[in-house]
């Protein structure tokens, strides 16, 4: 064997283990070296992703885990730089090979312990931000089974988050701080790379599951954030399996880590009686056009309402968020995450899976802004083009009810079908015996609903169908007979449209799914 240097190969060891071993030409113990612990890592970071009770221990001692596994890292480091230096070297070690080895052994220490203050940053926000995973696990074998499971973000499937804002403020009353300011769903389409928002109004009265009816931002008072998910899952008929809460404290504090957000105020707003934080009030008066808002003054411009009502409220709630995703997205702030985590505390939590958070922030980050719709629900009355509450003002209180028809047919619209979308199946809407202008009807709502129409046409009598012409668009079809309650059937050799399916809307047909819904 030609003659080494201990110091060069400590060195080499120290840059990459197992490099010098290499360098020994021990080549089956350098690779080991650099194999064995990113196979322990793996294993480890598998059974954390796979495993619930072991991914529930992970998070409820993160601080602690993140020690030993850079403790351990840094012990085998150590030891593998040794054993370089120990190698076959025919050559005596001298001073400068010690002296090398004590500068290796030094820039080491120095740096797993950067390693070290980066990493424990991280697990601290993944152990208060992902608390919920953790007593979920917990309680799972006696939890009802309306409890939902972490949520997976498979990049497959249309993601759902509930987006709850909390007022916490010091003295406030038990009953005061639970009840849910801000209510947002808020929808990821991974597949054609779109997102969307939809408010809901905090007065809305509605079936709280299992707890009579009540108004919506009262049941996280009554029970939690399970019952508020099931409460906006029954409300809008689709899954939410995941939610988020953030109080207003948090919200100020992350608005200001960043440096604050750009908002275009679209209309001044003035408030002679905006509450403040020791309950007494305050006036605030906010100008129109782009400005840098702190936290405090955006929490201010998204809450306040004596000037307007909860509906433009909402509007400002979503602009603040747009701002707030901008601000994020144009300063590279993910790595900036750990400090945001020491302003916030444990004012964030979620019951998002870990595994995937990192892999949602890059989508989000990545999104076109105009990819990113917004809705609120709105009572009838105003001068919006379409509502779906009815207002009630009297003695008890100020009340929102649901026409719950018209939310499912603006959830249909807002969250469609991602797959739908992507198949890109051409839709013949054929009327066929059924009332003047009822399949154009049809068509614009399918339309709305990310369904391709080709074409709108009149044919003869027949009964109310979905004609597969094309095999490979069979989900649209199906689909199509879901939204309509009807049945796919293949088209016969007769069909000559050009569409790949045609879409009969005869006499007997009774409206779309949405429709019948009570």
């Amino acid at each position: 064997m030609p003659s080494t240097s201990a110091a060069l190969a400590s060195l080499c060891s120290a840059l990459l283990p197992g490099l010098g071993q290499v360098y020994q030409d021990r080549w089956v113990r350098g690779l080991l070296a650099l194999v064995l612990p990113l196979a322990v890592l793996g294993a480890v970071a598998a059974a954390a992703a796979i495993v619930d009770p072991f991914t529930a221990l992970i998070i409820r001692y993160a601080t602690i885990a993140d020690l030993i596994v850079v403790g351990a890292l840094f012990l085998y480091h150590l030891a593998v730089v040794g054993d370089a230096f120990r190698g076959p070297s025919s050559a005596a070690r001298t001073a400068i090979d010690y002296a090398v080895l004590g500068a290796v052994t030094l820039a080491l220490c120095v740096l797993y312990l950067v390693v070290y203050r980066q990493s424990s940053a991280w697990a601290a926000l993944a152990g208060q931000v992902f608390r919920p995973i953790a007593q979920q696990a917990e309680v799972r074998p006696s939890a009802p089974p309306s409890v939902a499971p972490p949520a997976e973000f498979t990049g497959t499937e249309r993601l759902n988050v509930l987006v709850m804002g909390l007022d916490v403020r010091a003295g406030t009353l038990p009953t005061e701080t639970l009840n849910t300011d801000t209510v947002i769903v808020l929808s990821l389409d991974p597949i054609n790379k779109t997102a969307a928002m939809l408010s809901i109004p905090r007065d809305l009265y509605v079936d709280l599951p299992g707890q009579g009816q009540g108004k919506i931002n009262a049941a996280y008072a009554i029970g939690g954030p399970e019952l508020s998910r099931r409460t906006v899952e029954n409300l809008l008929g689709i899954p939410i399996p995941s939610y988020a809460i953030v109080d207003f404290v948090a919200f100020t504090r992350i608005i200001d880590t960043l440096g604050g957000v750009v908002v275009d105020v679209q209309r001044p707003i003035r408030d002679e009686a905006y509450p403040g934080a020791d309950f007494g009030i305050e006036r605030l008066n906010i100008l129109a056009g782009p400005q840098l808002m702190d936290g405090g003054r955006a929490l201010r411009f998204a809450r306040s309402r004596h000037d307007s009502n909860d509906f433009s409220r909402a509007k400002r709630q979503q602009e603040v968020i747009l701002a707030l995703r901008t601000r994020i997205v144009q300063g590279n702030m993910l790595f900036r995450l750990p400090a945001i985590l020491d302003q916030v505390g444990t004012a964030v939590e979620t019951n998002f899976d870990p595994a995937n958070i990192i892999t949602v922030a890059r989508f989000g980050s990545g999104l076109d802004p105009n990819a990113i719709r917004s809705e609120i629900l709105v009572p009838c009355g105003g001068p919006e083009p379409r509502c779906e509450l009815k207002e009630q003002s009297d003695a008890n209180g100020y009340f929102l009810f649901p026409d719950k028809t018209k939310v499912r047919d603006v959830v249909a619209e807002l969250f469609y079908d991602p797959k739908v979308r992507q198949e890109g199946a051409k839709v013949e809407v054929r009327g066929a015996g059924s009332r003047n202008g009822a399949a154009a009807a049809v068509a614009d709502r399918l339309e709305a609903r990310a369904f391709g129409i080709l074409s709108v046409t009149d044919g003869a009598q027949a009964r109310s169908a979905v004609l597969l012409r094309n095999a490979s668009k069979r989900y649209t079809a199906t689909a199509l007979a879901q939204q309509l309650g009807l049945q796919v059937v293949e088209a016969p050799a007769t069909e000559t449209s050009a569409a790949d399916i045609v879409v009969v809307i005869g006499a007997d047909f009774k409206g779309l799914a949405t429709d019948r819904q009570k």
